[in-house]
């Protein structure tokens, strides 16, 4: 599969394109996958979900989430496991964004508990 194909293959949303899995599976076994591949326009990065990497759930001022709720229901989560340390980003983002800059990544979506922001749940945030 050369680029082109795989250009075609994978369509397009807006102005970035959606690489599904199986692309690039085919891409990686055709010896394809590399970044020049993609084009010097292409941006690499990856996104997080707060409840997912976050931790730090009772630090400075953060209050339960529905997600700290919900985790903490008996019979909720089979193994009973939650997000109260998750992979400690808010401990760890130094490190972390050090990692993605060795990785050549020049995206980041990331987010924030809400419960961090608005411990309250409405007001002004601080």
């Amino acid at each position: 599969m050369n680029r082109r194909h795989a250009l075609k293959t994978a369509g397009t949303l807006g102005a970035g394109l959606i690489w599904s899995p199986s692309l690039l599976a085919r891409l990686a076994c055709s010896g394809d996958l590399t970044r020049q591949a993609f084009g010097p326009d292409f941006f690499w990065g990856t996104a997080t979900a707060s409840y997912q990497i976050e931790g730090a759930a009772a630090e400075d001022g953060r209050t339960p989430s529905i997600w700290d709720t919900f985790c903490d229901t008996p019979g909720k989560i089979k193994t009973s496991e939650n997000g109260d340390v998750s992979c400690d980003f808010y401990h760890r983002y130094e490190s972390d964004l050090e990692l993605l800059q060795s990785m050549q990544f020049n995206a980041f979506r990331f987010s924030l508990s809400w419960s961090r922001i608005l411990p309250d749940g409405t007001g002004n945030a601080e």
